[in-house]
């Protein structure tokens, strides 16, 4: 059930903050983690196992939760302090969870079945695609409190949209803060559908079938929506996470596998290019980068990338307190800009290190590398590792708001 309601955003809210990154709220889906670790761990105690030795990715793990709540205690807002470290233990205890129990499957002692979880994750994603295509499609969005759904009209001044001659285009949200995270996590997640249905060399039951089917069709709602969000980052992360999957089956030397693959990279680009065609003076907007808004977006980033290198230089040690970025920017100057001109750095290695200083960013390069070498002959991990690299390098929503810090630990405990 957790891993279904994981995208959608329910919470009440704590601390009110008209820029999200100063916001603390409470998530259904995050009390329902903290419940099933508490009772996953009790269990754990009880069991009587002989001690294990402890690997280096668990080490690394433990410095960089120590390197996040050594930075609590320097936070200017304790309160959004508190709420990110827990977001952060949280995000351990799940991929603990994941990784002891996926090993388990292997010797039929797990709980769970992570072919299982990746289907209940992508039936919930198929709900937030299928949204994102009606939200570009009508140019309209509702509102329910109750799902987490926020209105969003391209009209209003700071909604996401592609600023043409023909007018302002709203481009897809889901159920997400920000294109870029719907964008983000469809990237990630047609990479892993498109291993799956590459891999499936014979059908005997009716179940196989259904989970083909299922597929089939996330793939190319996912897809479309992926397209509808108009997030450059994502699109990147998918051509990249795809062409690293193709070369990684090309050293495996399986035909079959290839040929799967081939075809449905041939099925996937005509599925594209009918959709792109009607909207081909958007995607030209968003990839010349020379209308306005376009113009004003690649400025801020720039001048983002500025703030961070000031921030880091005066605070490499330690950081600013985790969760904290956004409030230190406003300290120094008083609040004197509106308040969305305070952004987080939109990479999460220089964010990580502004907010938690050089220890949290050298444990959690570790951890990445000891996971990617513990992986490093899987072709599925490949893809999905540097398609999340991608989209670590060009965003910050995966450390800075609270459902990427789930998705980040979610993901990279599956492969």
């Amino acid at each position: 059930m957790y891993i279904f309601i994981l995208p959608w955003q329910t919470k009440l809210v704590l601390q009110a903050d008209a820029n999200n990154f100063k916001e603390v709220s409470l998530y259904a889906s995050h009390l329902l983690l903290v419940v099933i670790l508490v009772v996953y761990f009790i269990y754990k105690l009880r069991e009587k196992k002989s001690a294990e030795r402890i690997s280096w990715i668990w080490i690394s793990l433990a410095i960089l939760e120590l390197a996040v709540l050594a930075s609590f205690f320097l936070a200017v807002n304790q309160f959004i302090a508190f709420e990110h470290y827990v977001l952060f233990v949280s995000g351990i205890g799940l991929f603990f969870l994941m990784r002891e129990e996926t090993q388990a499957e292997e010797e039929d002692e797990g709980c769970f079945k992570k072919d299982r979880v990746i289907y209940v994750f992508l039936a919930s994603l198929f709900f937030q695609a299928s949204f994102g295509i009606y939200q570009f499609l009508s140019q309209s969005s509702f509102v329910c409190k109750y799902l987490g759904l926020a209105a969003h009209q391209a009209d209003i001044a700071g909604t996401s949209v592609v600023e043409t001659a023909t007018g302002r285009w709203l481009r897809a949200y889901g159920g997400f803060d920000h294109p870029n995270i719907l964008g983000g996590v469809l990237a990630i997640a047609l990479i892993l559908v498109a291993y799956l249905l590459a891999k499936k060399k014979k059908i005997s039951s009716g179940s196989e079938m259904m989970e083909s089917v299922f597929l089939f069709i996330f793939y190319f709602v996912a897809l479309i929506a992926l397209f509808f969000t108009f997030s450059r980052s994502a699109w990147l992360a998918l051509v990249v996470g795809l062409v690293v999957v193709f070369i990684s089956l090309l050293i495996t030397r399986d035909r079959w596998l290839i040929g799967r693959f081939v075809l449905l990279m041939f099925f996937s680009a005509v599925m594209v290019t009918i959709v792109f065609l009607p909207y081909q003076e958007l995607v030209q907007t968003r990839l010349s980068g020379e209308t306005r808004l376009e113009q004003k977006s690649l400025q801020e980033r720039r001048q983002y990338l500025g703030e961070a290198k000031i921030v880091i230089s005066r605070h490499w040690l330690l950081g600013v307190g985790t969760g904290n970025y956004v409030t230190y920017l406003g300290q120094q100057d008083n609040d004197i800009k509106s308040t969305w001109d305070y952004q987080p750095v939109h990479n999460v290695f220089l964010l990580l290190w502004a907010e938690s200083g050089i220890l949290a960013i050298i444990s959690f390069l570790a951890f990445l590398f000891l996971l990617v070498k513990k992986n490093r002959r899987a072709i599925l991990p490949a893809g999905v590792f540097v398609g999340l690299i991608i989209l670590m390098l060009f965003d910050h929503w995966l450390i800075s708001l609270p459902f990427g810090v789930m998705f980040l630990f979610l993901i990279l405990s599956l492969i």
